[in-house]
């Protein structure tokens, strides 16, 4: 077969030196079918076409699933009953601390008050194990919702494992190094740890907040008051760790102590919705940019 250059010898030996030659076209060489060049080709086709999506590349967009707000307004009215639990208790002391200053306070008194005040810390105990469940699937649906607005793959069952290790380290720490700690030392270590299991959630949620574009201060926020409340819980006094046996000296010691331990609680709600409703919105702002900008737009900007 001639190839473009021998053509074009011929053409100009044939027209001599007088007539300038004309244009040439360089000429494609087509294949022989069954050669090694048809093999290749067909053989990288049929790779594209079974071959992975690249990593980081945005799936279509998905609109978020509905449920997130209900299970985050479930959370917060029982995380805000805690508070109120707390301060009820506060009030009860204080109360009773009022009542032995202007006259003695009577044993049937002393005995309805304590009952009282038991039945807070049984209330708090149920309220605490029943925002777990409801914190656990919003992490879970805020997470899938992540997934479909945004393309960025994150495991809702990372998440809310992360959730559940946190608490269970907190709580083991607390019962086995820092309440039967004698010394300061001790309670300190114990402590430390329990900063370290809180730590684990927080990065897990920091990622998925980074994934939708969301505000990480409100998480952060909600990651100090509940360390704040913690150690108010261990080393100062709580529902959970108040004793009827305490002193009468110490009755208003105590009320403040619980107080201050409803205020945090107070902050540490409000800084957990807000940190949950910022997952929300940048959820639905994702899906709502890649919808109406589409998916080449949205990955140019990212790689700028």
């Amino acid at each position: 077969m001639a190839t473009g250059s021998q053509t074009a010898r011929r053409l100009f030996n044939r027209q001599g030196s007088d007539d300038a030659p004309e244009p040439i076209t360089n000429t494609t060489i087509t294949p022989s079918p069954g050669t090694d060049t048809e093999q290749g080709s067909n053989h990288r086709s049929v790779l594209d076409h079974f071959k992975l999506p690249l990593k980081g590349r945005l799936s279509a967009p998905k609109p978020p699933l509905a449920g997130s707000r209900y299970l985050r307004l479930a959370m917060s009215v029982i995380l805000a009953g805690l508070c109120v639990l707390t301060i009820g208790g506060s009030v009860l002391v204080l109360l009773l601390w009022e009542q032995e200053r202007s006259s003695a306070v009577l044993t049937s008194q002393l005995d309805r008050t304590w009952d009282l005040f038991d039945v807070l810390r049984a209330a708090e105990r149920y309220f605490a194990l029943a925002v777990i469940p409801f914190a656990v699937f919003w992490i879970v649906l805020a997470v899938i919702n992540v997934r479909r607005a945004t393309g960025v793959r994150r495991d809702p069952l990372i998440a809310a494992g992360s959730l559940l290790v946190g608490i269970a380290g907190i709580w083991l720490i607390g019962s086995q190094i820092v309440a039967p700690a004698d010394d300061w030392k001790g309670r300190v270590l114990g402590f430390a740890l329990q900063i370290s299991f809180a730590s684990i959630p927080l990065l897990a949620l920091e990622r998925v907040s980074d994934a939708a574009d969301a505000r990480r201060r409100p998480l952060r926020a909600a990651y100090l008051f509940s360390l704040l409340y913690l150690a108010n819980l261990q080393f100062l006094a709580g529902l959970a760790t108040a004793d009827r046996t305490t002193e009468s000296t110490r009755w208003a010691e105590l009320g403040a102590y619980l107080l201050i331990g409803g205020l945090l609680e107070a902050f540490a709600v409000l800084s957990v919705n807000e940190a949950a409703r910022s997952i929300e919105e940048g959820s639905e702002n994702r899906f709502a940019l890649r919808e109406r900008f589409g998916e080449s737009v949205l990955a140019q900007v990212a790689a700028i």
